[in-house]
């Protein structure tokens, strides 16, 4: 059992969840993870969750929380921040060059994901088709005889080579390797 996270700590993922999935009016995701259950979560979650599993999401929400005093140098917290600034320091640790920040912010997608696609209101357009349908037509039987002709039946690729009609497979590629040494 881990202690629940302090209000300032519940800020700070708020922010930075509402970052990654924002309401509709900022994105295009169908519902904003703000408008579900996310305390309720956070709180399950660090409560089955092994203890080094509930430290690490809690030191995630640490480093996005204090990010913005470095990586845009502002003294605010995460969610002090405008929209757009938090998206920008959400870029920034994303594309960072230390494997440990770029690491917390993929452990905050992918729980923020398991949160939000199980919710019932986002899975039924998970699985909506975006693009329409292409009817496939089948081609002509005319191009189809002449795609599939043999290749002695095709005119010569090059007038320099004269056309064999009796070579068998194997003085075939015995002619196309001595046509391609003088070549």
């Amino acid at each position: 059992m881990t202690v629940p996270l302090a209000p300032f700590e519940r800020r700070w993922a708020h922010a930075a969840l509402d970052t990654l999935f924002p309401r509709p009016d900022r994105g295009a995701l169908p519902l904003g993870i703000e408008d579900m259950e996310v305390d309720a979560f956070l709180d399950e979650t660090l409560m089955h969750v092994p203890l080094e599993s509930a430290l690490g999401l809690r030191l995630a929400f640490w480093i996005v929380g204090l990010a913005p005093l470095f990586v845009i140098g502002r003294f605010a917290t995460i969610s002090s921040l405008a929209p757009d600034d938090r998206l920008r320091v959400m870029d920034a640790l994303s594309g960072s060059s230390v494997y440990v920040l770029r690491s917390m912010i993929v452990m905050i997608k992918a729980i923020a994901s398991l949160f939000y696609c199980g919710d019932r209101r986002v899975r039924p357009s998970m699985f909506v088709a975006r693009t329409p349908v292409v009817a496939l037509r089948l081609r002509e039987p005319r191009v189809l005889a002449e795609a599939s002709a043999s290749p002695s039946d095709a005119p010569p690729a090059s007038s320099s080579a004269p056309p064999t009609s009796h070579s068998t497979p194997s003085t075939a590629g015995a002619e196309h390797e001595q046509q391609r040494r003088t070549a």
